[in-house]
């Protein structure tokens, strides 16, 4: 093992600088090649990542090169883990590439910022590398797009240092249906640079928390070293994104059976009958398994809407049983008007780990 893999990994560029929630972290938001989003804080992401090459005639044999991306959410803005290529073309007798990594969103359009920033910091394993991406991504309607520049200490392996640039843009054209495409490649062109690109449909698997896209690229892998520059051959395959939830499940209290209209309602159906008091509706995305904003801080009088963007249900059940939505269906909507101030828990019934407050103060 060399010195310089002896060393210790740096894959904390991004890890040292606070944060903010962000939402997307599915297929539906992200092009194939552009990871720009963070797991869900206390729960893991797994996104498995396959895609196909005939080989050479005669045989013609079916590649695959694989890649497998893990992460944790240490916090709602900071994930760490790991990307996995076990059919690399980065460095000659390094098939399986190793991408170690820390993912931190530093603003959130979600959280009124006007885009999503996020930063990935990292070392590659085959290519011995500390390697780094800032990611702007910016949704307009049924479109979001993506643009960002990175940068590789040992570009490719080959001894030098190289800035990368990229983007792309998801598309919705159906609730869970959607267009995607994005290219990278290196700042500085030199002769053999191949422009990395991918193009695709994209779509969320109904009824679950998970999304799937089907593209064609010319990248192999899908870490930073392995999106910076294409190859000879266009692959054909699949992402498929499984959120898996493993924090600590809260055993939560029914709603009641009789009491004010906001106690029961349907999904759309408004809250408590409260004269407006010239306030403006706060606006909660529920994606990825998670209340994009888990705590806002309102007036009292102010109604606060929250927007269902997964592919599945989700409910807004108070911890204490005085609201609860009823299932919200995807791309629909539910709303509150909060008369009272207090501080309001609450959570998804069918998704306990998902969880938000709601402090409403008084008007002085």
């Amino acid at each position: 093992m060399t010195g310089r893999r002896q060393r210790l990994l740096v894959p904390a560029l991004a890890a040292l600088v606070g944060g903010v929630p962000a939402g997307a972290q599915s297929t539906l938001d992200s092009p194939p090649n552009q990871s720009n989003w963070v797991a869900v804080a206390g729960g893991l992401q797994f996104n498995l990542l396959h895609r196909f090459s005939l080989g050479p005639a005669p045989s013609r044999k079916l590649q695959n090169a694989p890649t497998v991306t893990i992460l944790y959410g240490i916090t709602p803005w900071l994930s760490l883990g790991m990307n996995y290529a076990s059919a690399s073309e980065l460095v000659q007798a390094y098939p399986n590439e190793w991408e170690l990594l820390s993912r931190v969103a530093l603003l959130s359009q979600d959280g009124g910022a006007p885009v999503d920033v996020h930063a990935q910091g990292g070392y590659n394993v085959a290519a011995e590398s500390v390697d780094g991406q800032l990611l702007l991504s910016r949704r307009i309607g049924a479109v979001r797009a993506v643009a960002g520049v990175g940068a590789l200490q040992d570009a490719l392996g080959g001894g030098s240092s190289r800035a990368t640039l990229a983007a792309g843009a998801t598309v919705r054209v159906r609730r869970l249906v959607g267009l995607t495409a994005d290219a990278s490649t290196f700042a500085s062109r030199e002769d053999g640079d191949v422009v990395a690109w991918s193009a695709g449909i994209i779509a969320g698997v109904a009824g679950t928390p998970h999304t799937m896209s089907l593209h064609a690229t010319n990248a192999a892998s899908r870490t930073l070293q392995g999106i910076a520059r294409g190859t000879s051959d266009t692959r054909y395959g699949f992402e498929y994104t499984i959120p898996i939830g493993i924090g600590t499940a809260r055993a939560a209290a029914p709603p009641p059976l009789d009491g004010p209209p906001v106690a029961q309602g349907r999904a759309g159906a408004p809250g408590p009958s409260v004269a407006p008091r010239e306030a403006k509706p706060v606006v909660i995305d529920v994606r990825s398994l998670r209340y994009a904003r888990q705590k806002v801080v309102v007036d009292v009088g102010t109604t606060v809407v929250w927007r269902n963007r997964d592919p599945l249900a989700h409910t807004v059940t108070s911890d204490s049983g005085s609201f609860h939505s009823g299932d919200i269906e995807p791309e629909s909507s539910w709303s509150h008007t909060f008369a009272e101030p207090g501080t309001y828990a609450y959570h998804c019934a069918p998704h306990p780990h998902m969880t938000g407050v709601v402090v409403v103060r008084a008007r002085s």
